[in-house]
């Protein structure tokens, strides 16, 4: 499951949470840029995405979900937020690593069941905590 996003691309990934609390949804795949006919890719981090309140994510994926319902999670808009270049490590691939990476369907990358799957269990555990230790 590989994720490829352009350089200068946007990105934006939505899900139902069924109650607050703190969530970690970790992207794999590649930042993708195009340079003198090269193709180079860098490992997503989660520094070049925005997060649930609209922030830029720090050194780790977790961050707290403030309320149940409908949300984007995660967001990437025209190549912002900007990461520096030493943060990233950027390897050239080969014309053919780069079109098996670029043929593989969007729809086998993520799946999308395991996600909601997850993000309602995370709810139920919330909910568990908060009734067992949270009235204390």
């Amino acid at each position: 499951m590989v994720l490829m996003i352009p350089k200068e691309g946007s990105f934006s990934l939505s899900a139902y949470a069924t109650s607050p609390g703190y969530q970690s949804l970790v992207l794999s795949g590649y930042l993708v840029e195009r340079r003198n006919g090269e193709t180079w890719v860098a490992p997503l981090i989660p520094q070049l995405f925005y997060g649930v309140t609209g922030a830029q994510l720090g050194p780790t994926w977790r961050q707290y979900l403030p309320a149940a319902g409908e949300q984007v999670i995660l967001s990437r808009v025209g190549g912002k937020p900007e990461v520096p270049r030493e943060e990233l490590y950027w390897r050239k691939v080969a014309d053919e690593e780069a079109q098996k990476l670029e043929a593989a369907p969007l729809a086998e990358e993520i799946p999308w069941t395991w996600i909601a799957a997850g993000l309602v269990f995370l709810g139920i555990v919330s909910a568990a905590a908060y009734v067992v230790w949270g009235q204390g």
